[in-house]
């Protein structure tokens, strides 16, 4: 019984790393055709080649927020899987990045949940699941973590995506900036996702929600395209590499 147990678990730790491998093989390659197909290159460069050292200064600000916002939604996760699992900080976090990977490679992300829970080793049924999921809306105060974690992940992106405004020359009122992002977040996290789209999507709602402030369209585009970069290539390119890393010392 006990080999029996050892054999189901190296089969299962070796589908485990296979799922890791293809899923990051392909998140490499859909991300290096996004970024051979990609058409606003020249209007980033020029914009940047000619502006000062503040640009940089709001730039960085906002990747420096990466591991910020990938930590709280780590924190997020972990907790949703009380009750089912007991798992550490730093196995949220590979299972969160996982995730993306799985997300960054199927329609509309749903590869990325489903990623998260193989990734756990749980194998939840569907009776089991709708158990947890009454007894989540009967113990209504576990919303308020949850909520709570959402919250701040949002207001993470929200700071990232003013300071990349500010990069690119976009100025708002203090009520008026808050409002404007909070509306860009709801819209583009309502629309559906369409990862060959995703920029030209976001793209043409900030268009919309911030050409108030100003009239060039360029800077507007540029700025998306530059929160595109941060928040989804950066953490994928670091996502693969941990995985193949991860996956080569499990060798």
């Amino acid at each position: 019984m006990r080999l029996l147990f050892l054999a189901m678990k190296r089969s299962y730790q070796t589908y485990i790393h296979l799922l890791e491998w293809l899923l990051a093989i392909a998140a490499v390659a859909y991300m290096t055709y996004r970024l051979v197909t990609y058409q606003d290159y020249a209007s980033i460069s020029i914009y940047l080649c000619n502006q000062s050292v503040r640009v940089y200064v709001w730039i960085g600000i906002a990747i420096g927020l990466v591991p910020v916002q990938l930590f709280v939604e780590a924190a997020r996760w972990r907790y949703v899987l009380r009750g089912w699992k007991t798992i550490s900080i730093g196995e949220s976090w590979s299972q969160v990045m996982l995730g993306m990977l799985a997300g960054f490679v199927t329609p509309y992300r749903t590869g990325d949940i489903p990623a998260r829970l193989v990734a756990s080793g749980l194998n939840i049924s569907k009776e089991e699941l709708s158990s947890r999921w009454h007894q989540w809306i009967r113990d209504w105060h576990k919303w308020f973590a949850v909520g709570g974690y959402t919250l701040l992940r949002y207001i993470v992106w929200g700071i990232q995506l003013w300071a990349v405004l500010l990069a690119v020359g976009i100025s708002m009122p203090l009520g008026q900036g808050i409002a404007s992002i909070a509306l860009y977040y709801v819209v583009v996290s309502i629309m559906p996702a369409l990862p060959a789209a995703d920029v030209a999507l976001k793209g043409g709602w900030a268009v919309w929600i911030f050409g108030q402030y100003t009239p060039n369209v360029v800077a507007i585009m540029v700025a998306v395209s530059l929160i595109w970069f941060i928040n989804t290539l950066i953490p994928v390119i670091g996502a693969s590499i941990q995985k193949i890393i991860h996956s080569i010392h499990q060798r």
